[in-house]
């Protein structure tokens, strides 16, 4: 008997899905029709408009074949398919997660403000060095945020932006890309800064004291 009612479900699915597809197919249909109806009165012919008009029209009209050619070779190909699909929903995914230099700051805030409920004698010593040593850099008005599209890293700058010094704005003197790699201090990924969330492990554990 559940084999049975199985059998109806997967039926009336289908049946569903493909009631679907002819409901899309009808509106393309309708759509490609509209399109192909449009006609230009006499006395804008041959002006500007009308070539506008040819324009766009035979834009829509190549958009809807490169669709078209998509879908028939995700259906000829779906495991190919499937990753390209996850790749992009991935990279998607992890631009739209990609943490700024205002969640760094909102971060470090948050991580300093935990720290100083501690008593210090019980904070972690790596904890507090890491910590002062960017409160250090705030203060400076050194730290710098890169973006990669789908992560991010900090680092540091010589001087503050406002500094118009020789050394601060000879480009000679700028930080190197050979050297770049030493300079960061944290990498964003995934809405977190990791480096400053491995910095707060434990961070109310003195090891001295134990």
């Amino acid at each position: 008997m559940m084999s049975n009612m199985n059998f109806r479900n997967i039926r009336l699915i289908s049946s569903v899905v493909r009631s679907n597809l002819e409901v899309l197919k009808q509106k393309q249909a309708d759509v490609q029709s509209k399109i192909n109806s449009i006609t230009f009165p006499e006395k804008y012919k041959g002006t500007i408009l009308e070539k506008w008009a040819t324009y766009w029209k035979n834009l829509l009209i190549d958009y809807k074949e490169v669709i078209l050619d998509t879908g028939r070779t995700m259906r000829q190909r779906p495991v190919r398919s499937a990753v390209y699909v996850t790749l992009l929903g991935s990279s998607y995914y992890c631009c739209a997660t990609n943490p700024t230099e205002t969640d760094f700051a909102e971060s470090f805030r948050k991580c300093n403000n935990e720290l100083a409920l501690v008593h210090p004698q019980c904070q972690n010593p790596e904890t507090t060095a890491h910590i002062l040593f960017l409160q250090q850099a705030h203060n400076e008005g050194i730290i710098r945020r890169i973006s990669l599209g789908v992560i991010s890293f900090i680092w540091l700058d010589n001087y503050d932006r406002g500094v118009a010094i020789y050394k601060a704005i000879c480009p000679y003197l700028k930080p190197r890309y050979m050297t770049f790699h030493e300079r960061i201090v944290d990498v964003g990924f995934n809405n977190r800064w990791w480096l400053l969330k491995r910095k707060m492990i434990d961070y109310d554990i003195n090891e001295e004291n134990l």
